[in-house]
């Protein structure tokens, strides 16, 4: 067991728990002032990243409807805030990106629709969830049939990672199909856990994946992007079924990300290049969701459930927390960095809100809480524009890389128990066969 973190906070910091839902409901309410409307459809205008030439720019531009920067995300965010608020314009405009994002769900086709966060798993999801929060059965009838579209989709190697395939859409299926009774989500599941072994690169060190088809890349770690969420899925399946061939594979992956453990940084590689030019550069350590041990930590956290006789993912747990809870510990600086969930401070945080409460840890909580204090003083109470995930540019309204994930950070620091993680999704602990 580590010894509990000094958190250096305000005197006032546990006096402010309002403050939180204060500044999740100003971000909703800014969301709705800004939203372009079109009859029962509303979107917004934001900064995204596009790929153009094999490198990612900014791009300004109306938003799709996926979960990562579409309105769907930003329509979850104001369902969330919704059940404290209770708030009819926030209702009526999470409504309208709703109507938005399902007006635009027929024109993805083929095997990228099964992706969480960049696909229909996530938009089924969110479905689901907004209709449970709003007790609005025909919204959850509508997510479960946009779950089923997918029992149709063959897995592709194009798409297998956490953001945009397989690996992604796992979880989601496991917990539509046993929180509603739904067997062919799980075979669903299974399916694709299944082509995530049968398409492994086996090696000495272990089994990892190409997720990124970049020429001269290595296998990457981490969550988003990596063997970490791969893994993560397949116990989720190990679990669910007792198919002992995805406990297997797990272990296979976990082999291959611990033979890139660097000690030295206490941290795994982020192994992205842009060609194969950078193939012999040496490896970076970044902090973030997305890559780095903040994203590997939350996945840890659940491997540890998952797997809790296995001492070595403590081990690697508690490294994952060291790093991420001393990279939050600075004062923050503004022009620094950002608030976003993808590889802002947000994101980074949710590693110590998760890890506070399955660990009963309030030493980690605090550091979450020391962020949200300071976003507050910052940029809440001022009304100052949020420093978002689009480097370079300014403030954006989307899930991952905006306002709204900023937001939902927030509701997580007010209520976790209420509002769930968007940075992993947790199937249900009571399994059904």
């Amino acid at each position: 067991m580590n010894a509990p973190i000094d958190v250096p906070m305000s005197a006032a910091l546990h006096s402010y728990k309002e403050v939180y839902l204060d500044v999740a409901d100003r971000i909703g309410r800014s969301l709705c002032r800004d939203a372009v409307w079109d009859g029962a459809r509303c979107n917004w205008l934001g900064w995204s990243m596009e790929a153009v030439n094999q490198a990612w720019v900014p791009a300004y531009r109306s938003f799709a409807g996926d979960l990562y920067g579409g309105t769907s995300g930003i329509a979850l965010f104001l369902a969330e805030l919704h059940q404290f608020s209770a708030d009819k314009q926030q209702k009526r405009v999470l409504e309208g990106a709703l109507n938005q994002a399902l007006s635009l769900s027929g024109k993805m086709q083929g095997a990228a629709r099964s992706g969480f966060y960049a696909g229909s798993s996530g938009f089924a999801y969110v479905l689901v969830r907004i209709g449970t929060l709003l007790k609005n059965e025909a919204l959850i009838a509508r997510g479960l049939r946009e779950m089923t579209s997918l029992t149709e989709e063959a897995p592709d190697t194009l798409f297998i990672d956490v953001i945009g395939g397989s690996a992604g859409a796992i979880p989601a299926m496991l917990k539509l199909g046993l929180e509603h009774q739904r067997p062919d989500f799980i075979a669903t599941a299974q399916i694709h856990g299944d082509y995530l072994l049968a398409h492994a690169s086996k090696s000495d060190a272990g089994w990892s994946w190409e997720t990124m088809h970049v020429p001269g890349q290595k296998h990457l770690t981490g969550h988003s992007h990596g063997v970490a969420g791969i893994v993560t899925a397949l116990l989720e399946l190990y679990r669910a079924t007792g198919e002992t061939r995805y406990l297997d594979g797990a272990n296979e992956g976990l082999r291959y990300e611990r033979s890139l453990f660097s000690a030295q940084h206490n941290n795994w590689p982020d192994l992205r290049i842009m060609d194969a030019s950078q193939a012999e550069a040496p490896p970076v350590y970044n902090m973030a969701w997305c890559h780095g041990a903040p994203g590997i930590g939350l996945s840890r956290l659940r491997n540890v459930a998952l797997m809790p006789d296995d001492a070595v993912l403590m081990q690697e747990l508690n490294a994952a927390i060291q790093t991420t809870a001393s990279s939050l510990m600075p004062a923050w600086v503004h022009g620094m960095g950002n608030f976003s969930l993808c590889h802002g401070a947000c994101g980074n945080a949710e590693l110590m809100i998760m890890a506070g409460q399955y660990l009963k840890r309030p030493d980690l909580t605090q550091i979450a809480e020391k962020i949200g204090q300071e976003g507050w003083q910052h940029y809440g109470q001022s009304d100052m524009p949020w420093p978002c995930g689009v480097a370079g540019t300014g403030e954006t309204p989307n899930l991952m890389l905006g306002t709204a994930g900023i937001g939902h950070f927030y509701l997580r620091l007010y209520n976790p128990e209420a509002v769930p993680s968007v940075l992993i999704v947790t199937p249900p602990e009571k399994v059904w066969h």
